[in-house]
């Protein structure tokens, strides 16, 4: 079977990567706005006779430029093999913008097949295109299609198949004259006569006419010395313009002109409802306070919506614990599987609902088209903290998961800009908290609905996003007038259309999500359940045919945290939160099984109750409880602000390419950490608060 491998090119945000799930079948992330791909994605089609390796790089308007989401896309490009070729994915809404970036990969020579996209908005809206004369245009093949129905699909994949659906242009577009006359010699007396060669000429030339968007000499290099000299003296002598600018000057002219003949509009398009909706949305006031309802909405909804799967979750668990419970005889391993396992299993499993809805709205949010206007909304008030409105996604995207957020910072063309964002992301509240919130707000703040209808808690948790966002932007200035000084990027974001979001791809992004947090926090989760059942149960000894392991106040575990309580005592946290603490620094959610484990070990025997309950009714020696509001605030505020996430640290140093930043991470956000929870609990008891 032969082999082949394609290259996905686009500008961000025109349907590539839902048309790499339609070719592949791969599921891989889709958002209504540009950079959802930074890194490489692979993905195979296999056609009679034919392996089609694809590889969707990330959107860019050009190539060049300094963001590593360009660099990835060009240098791939740059240092493709001979028989590599390209589908180059065109919005067939933003020809203009599109056809930009498709003349320079044709500038470089690379065989290319043209897919056009939005095939459904284009009759909507009633478009004409002429795609038989787009394609004597450009001299290229040239197939439209819808990617989210898969309409042209199997055309397409036809076309994929034949080596002659990839075709070499030659440059379309024309420098001015006295350019093109001298390129044209430069060419004959260099005996160049391919695109290739050509293509790295022209980008000597601009190297030495010292073009700002062009300082990279490995172009100059590839020629020998005598012919870097004379191409040095040659431009010293005439007064050329070879800049990147001049260029997008000469290709816009021959676009407008495409562009011209190839599409008519027989009615006036205007936005109507969508522009009444920007009206709204992208107010200086009413933007904010559409934002921050959403905002209140989905919290509130993380705990009306989710009551009922929780419960009947928590029941499931609770009757095969009882199953296991009646078929097993008493002993270790009975005890193993009911406590050990499914205790610590699936106290986390419970939340699974909430963190299903929580991937939803965000994925609404994304498809809709109003998360990038979030964006622009949040540039001016972002400025004052030293960011741009391009900080704003990846700072959003740490709702979900700070791993992916780091990742999409590489969008940030400004270094300053991108490694502050990076230091600050993991300060906003993520999915991996949500347990550890829903536990301590469920158990110390279960108090009767303001109204009848707002959740006192919904209210809590929306305060801890809101907080979350309040320092890290906070700790965005701190690192931009310190650390990081160089002036703040601009910010410039094309507002994409609204959208439909589509019931498929939703399904799909939840489902990934929710498939990817069980399988990596599951499995941490699973092994420290079994290592803490371990250490709560033993020193144990077998006497009369019968197993007695020890008190969890004298078990291993019971006396490591015995020695470390005073120590954490000033903060409101006895020794099993503190054990719980512990465990929690390979990931968040590990502090939930650690609770449900070790309380599970000192209720063996006694009627199963909920963990919340089990918290609730914990007591000091004293006779007061462990559990209070103010015990649940300062944890609360640890949670909120530690480093707990090996993943997040891991990430920071593979994009800052430096032990330092995560070392910086670690240590700030920690200290931070121990610093508010030590000072809230103890105001708070001055003050006279439990």
């Amino acid at each position: 079977m032969k082999e082949k491998n394609i290259y996905l090119v686009g500008n961000p945000n025109c349907g590539k990567t839902t048309l790499f799930n339609q070719l592949t079948g791969l599921n891989q992330k889709t958002g209504n706005f540009s950079g959802v791909t930074v890194e490489k994605k692979e993905g195979v089609v296999y056609l009679p006779n034919l392996e089609l390796k694809i590889t969707d790089l990330p959107g860019t308007y050009g190539l060049g430029g300094i963001a590593e989401d360009k660099k990835i896309a060009y240098e791939v490009l740059l240092k493709r093999k001979e028989n590599e070729v390209v589908i180059y994915v065109l919005d067939a809404l933003n020809l203009e913008r599109g056809l930009q970036f498709l003349l320079q990969i044709i500038d470089m020579g690379v065989p290319t097949l043209v897919v056009l996209t939005m095939k459904d908005v284009l009759e909507k809206k009633r478009i004409q295109l002429d795609l038989k004369k787009l394609k004597h245009s450009l001299g290229l093949e040239i197939v439209l299609v819808n990617a989210k129905s898969g309409e042209g699909i199997s055309e397409l994949k036809t076309l994929l198949s034949k080596e002659e659906s990839y075709r070499k242009q030659k440059r379309l577009w024309t420098w001015g004259s006295k350019e093109e006359s001298f390129l044209t010699s430069l060419k004959q007396k260099l005996k160049i006569t391919t695109n290739e060669a050509e293509f790295f000429l022209s980008q000597a030339l601009k190297f030495l006419n010292h073009d700002p968007h062009l300082q990279d000499s490995r172009y100059l290099n590839q020629f020998p010395n005598e012919t870097k000299q004379f191409l040095t003296k040659e431009l010293e002598s005439k007064p050329l313009q070879f800049a990147y600018q001049e260029e997008m000057i000469h290709r816009s002219i021959l676009i407008k002109k495409i562009i011209s003949e190839t599409i008519h509009y027989p009615i006036a398009i205007q936005g109507s409802w969508e522009e009444r909706l920007d009206r709204i949305f992208l107010h200086p006031i009413l933007g904010f306070v559409c934002f921050f309802l959403l905002m209140g909405l989905l919290f509130q909804s993380l705990f009306s919506f989710a009551e009922i799967p929780m419960d009947l979750i928590e029941e499931g668990i609770t009757g095969l614990q009882e199953t296991i419970g009646n078929v097993l005889s008493d002993g270790p391993l009975k005890s193993l599987l009911i406590e050990g396992i499914l205790g610590g299993v699936g106290s986390v499993v419970v939340f699974v609902p909430q963190i299903a809805l929580l991937f939803l709205f965000i994925g609404i949010l994304e498809e809709s088209g109003y998360l990038a206007r979030a964006s622009f909304l949040m540039d001016r008030l972002m400025g004052k903290f030293g960011l741009s409105g391009k900080s704003f996604i990846p700072l959003l995207s740490s709702a979900a998961c700070a791993v992916p957020a780091i990742l999409g910072t590489r969008t940030i063309e400004n270094k300053s800009d991108r490694f502050t964002t990076i230091m600050v992301s993991p300060l906003i509240m993520c999915s991996a908290r949500y347990p550890v919130y829903i536990l301590i707000v469920g158990t110390v703040f279960s108090y009767p609905p303001i109204f009848g209808i707002f959740n006192v808690q919904g209210f809590v948790l929306f305060s801890m996003f809101f907080l979350g966002m309040i320092v890290s932007f906070t700790f965005a200035l701190i690192f931009r007038k310190t650390v990081f000084k160089e002036n703040a990027s601009y910010f410039v974001m094309e507002l994409p259309r609204y959208n439909l979001p589509s019931f498929k791809s939703l399904f799909f992004t939840v489902y990934g999500k929710v498939k990817s947090f069980l399988a990596t926090a599951g499995q941490i989760i699973l092994y420290i359940s079994v290592i803490l059942w371990f250490l709560s149960h033993f020193p144990a000894e077998y006497k009369d045919n019968v197993w007695k392991t020890s008190p969890i106040e004298t078990s291993y575990i019971g006396r490591v945290g015995k020695v470390m309580e005073p120590a954490i005592e000033p903060l409101g946290f006895d020794w099993k939160i503190g054990i719980s603490i512990l465990t929690s620094f390979a990931a968040r959610e590990v502090m939930v099984s650690t609770l449900a484990v070790l309380y599970g070990s000192e209720e063996e025997g006694e009627e199963s109750e909920s963990l919340r309950e089990t918290l609730r009714a914990d007591k000091k020696p004293d006779g007061s409880p462990v559990w209070t509001p103010l015990t649940g605030l300062s944890l609360l505020l640890f949670f909120a602000f530690a480093s707990q996430c090996m993943s997040t640290l891991a990430v920071t140093k593979k994009e800052t390419g430096s032990l330092l930043w995560p070392t910086v991470q670690f240590l700030y956000m920690t200290t931070l950490a121990i610093f508010t929870s030590f000072l809230v609990f103890q105001l708070g008891k001055i003050l006279g608060f439990v």
